[in-house]
């Protein structure tokens, strides 16, 4: 087993009286895609977003590299951040900047790069997403894939150890999904990331798992590969994939 490199403990999340997590206990590790998923309103979501700070939990903690997350302050959690890259589900493109100048941003935020060198990366991030032709259209001019692998090149252009995907495959077609699985597969080989995604979609998570975190109403109820996902005696579980299975 790789060195654990995501360690959540005892992890419960609250919004007003509602209890949306509950007593989460989970470990990543380095080099594998561990795939978070559940029925709708499980908490994967909720979980992912507590994971890179976006929800404060109520109760437990969050290591990352070894380091409490929770506890750090900005400055600390920014260092965090500049390995740690992330796919929305809606891509969180700006309509008003090309492709290249997006893919730039974070590079021109956290780095002391020369422009040269910054285009240079951003072209190279590109060609690894099979998109090296889109460097100055615009959003509005590429299909719905096409944007989903602009926005994983730009997750991916500060060189992560750690990506994170929310729903990546939400809104496109098998063919289109497909791809983008074959992608993250290629990505996760080049670039030794650690890779942990949210989403219900069976037929991505037969592509790309190699382990999976069940959730139902905020609790885990199940961690481990796939197989034996498919293989335990967990109701929950069983009625997951045999009302989706393709």
């Amino acid at each position: 087993m790789n060195r654990e490199i995501i360690k959540i403990s005892h992890l419960s999340t609250r919004f007003d009286d509602r209890l949306i997590l509950d007593d989460i206990n989970l470990s990543i590790y380095e080099n594998e895609i561990m795939v978070i998923l559940g029925a709708s309103g499980c908490g994967k979501t909720t979980l992912l977003k507590n994971i890179i700070r976006l929800y404060h939990p109520s109760d437990g903690e969050i290591e990352i590299f070894g380091k409490e997350i929770t506890r750090l302050d900005e400055i600390e959690f920014n260092d965090i951040l500049k390995k740690i890259g992330v796919l929305f589900q809606n891509g969180a493109l700006l309509n008003s900047l090309t492709i290249g100048e997006n893919i730039a941003i974070p590079l021109q935020q956290h780095t002391d790069l020369p422009e040269p060198i910054i285009q240079r990366v951003v072209r190279k991030k590109l060609d690894l997403v099979e998109l090296g032709n889109a460097y100055s259209l615009f959003p509005a001019q590429l299909s719905g894939g096409m944007r989903k692998r602009a926005s994983l090149a730009r997750a991916i252009v500060m060189d992560p150890l750690i990506l994170f995907g929310d729903e990546p495959s939400a809104g496109l077609d098998p063919v289109t999904s497909a791809g983008l699985d074959e992608l993250i597969l290629k990505l996760k080989h080049i670039l030794k990331m650690t890779i942990v995604i949210v989403t219900h979609e069976l037929a991505s998570i037969h592509r790309i798992a190699d382990r999976v975190t069940f959730l139902e109403q905020g609790k885990v109820l199940f961690t481990g590969s796939l197989q034996a996902a498919k293989k335990a005696a967990i109701p929950q579980i069983q009625d997951f994939f045999q009302k989706g299975r393709f």
